[in-house]
């Protein structure tokens, strides 16, 4: 918990920084040594998003407190784990806002490709497909 409710700030003591954004940095990196598409990096922060959530979640519901008691952790915790602040879960919320824009703004290889110019046999993720194939499945089904 104590990890996400303070401020990274580099300094003499911490040259690395916030330990989260390091290993999204660190994750970040393929085996060859290039870096991850912001395809992938997206899933990697939405599920830290999720295990971040968790843990706060716990640390509030932790020894079964009264609702009143659930408030007011609550109420202390709320500026570690919402945009806009400043915060390692504010700073993760802006990295997959930007790793987004990239990954929709990305073109990617097309699904669908026709392979003939008659358009009677076409390539559909990786698998040749012909309009014939489907007519016999059709009859065979029938």
């Amino acid at each position: 918990m104590y990890m996400w409710t303070r401020i990274w700030d580099p300094s003499l003591e911490n040259n690395l920084g916030d330990p989260t954004m390091c290993f999204v940095t660190l994750i970040s990196i393929k085996a060859d040594g290039g870096w991850a598409s912001a395809v992938e990096v997206t899933s990697l922060i939405a599920r830290l998003f999720f295990c971040i959530r968790a843990v706060f979640l716990f640390d509030l519901y932790a020894d079964a407190p009264d609702p009143e008691v659930v408030h007011e952790r609550h109420t202390i915790l709320q500026k570690w784990h919402c945009e806009g602040t400043y915060s390692p879960f504010s700073s993760l919320c802006s990295l997959q806002t930007l790793a987004s824009a990239i990954a929709f703004a990305t073109p990617s290889f097309p699904a669908f490709i026709w392979f003939d110019s008659d358009n009677t046999e076409f390539i559909w993720r990786g698998s040749w497909i012909t309009l014939s194939a489907f007519c016999s499945i059709g009859q065979e089904l029938m």
